[in-house]
């Protein structure tokens, strides 16, 4: 019998292996940047042709973006499934309605599973972005960009790598929700009261690590926007229910 050498692996392909493993596992987060080539080079001990070479293979199957003249971007793994949908999904009327069941569902978990794994770091980010908040409601501010901010740290607090990169996807049409909700709600003091409570009592629930609490905060939070958007566009116009062939006269 003939047996073939064993080869030693490419340079390059080690790179991609180490930097592909570290986004499918959430070390290379959604919209991080790369250091610079020469850095990254160096940090990794490898020629600038093999990491170029292994960045070009990740950018061809949608791990990275390389914008010129800005830098290398890790891409959300779930943009290609998520971003056709979403193109057809946006011409509906009821378009908004229909990301608000969707976030309710996937807010709600994370909340719970932030109260869970949340790090001390996350935690803080919250509370930053939570205090942003405040100052914008004090100043009479929209503050919808730190609203939308605070539930992108609860998603990643999950440290579910597939939810991390589901919510970065659908991030713009949850500031974009924020914004309708806050902008019309601009002459209301007593309605930015309310949402900066509802978004207190999500973050305490989270810092004092309580998931029931958290779950229950999100939800009514969640329920609130529904009812808020339903005042602003109208109710919710729903499809007719399926019917089955037997049941037809």
């Amino acid at each position: 019998m003939k047996f073939q050498k064993i080869k030693p692996k490419r340079v390059s392909d080690e790179i991609y292996r180490q930097l592909k493993e570290m986004i499918l596992t959430g070390e290379l987060n959604p919209d991080e940047k790369l250091p610079s080539e020469r850095e990254l080079a160096v940090q990794m001990g490898v020629s600038r042709p093999s990491l170029r070479e292994a960045l070009q293979k990740l950018e061809a199957q949608g791990f990275l973006e390389q914008i010129q003249g800005d830098g290398t971007y890790v891409k959300s793994v779930t943009a290609p499934l998520i971003a056709p949908a979403f193109t057809e999904l946006i011409k509906r009327d009821d378009a908004i309605f229909d990301l608000m069941e969707i976030r309710k569902h996937l807010e709600t978990w994370s909340a719970r599973a932030a109260a869970e794994r949340a790090t001390e770091e996350e935690i803080a980010q919250m509370h930053e972005y939570l205090e942003e908040m405040r100052m914008a409601k004090e100043h009479g501010e929209v503050g919808h960009i730190s609203d939308a901010n605070f539930h992108s740290v609860i998603s990643y607090a999950t440290h579910n790598v597939f939810l991390v990169h589901v919510m970065n996807n659908i991030y713009e049409w949850i500031e974009k929700v924020s914004y309708e909700v806050r902008s019309r709600l601009y002459t209301s003091p007593e309605d930015h009261n309310e949402l900066f409570r509802q978004h207190s009592c999500i973050f305490e629930s989270i810092s004092r690590k309580d998931p029931d609490a958290a779950y229950d905060c999100m939800v009514e939070h969640m329920n609130y926007i529904f009812t808020k958007l339903e005042k602003i566009f109208g109710p919710r116009k729903m499809p007719k229910p399926l019917v089955k062939k037997d049941s037809i006269i």
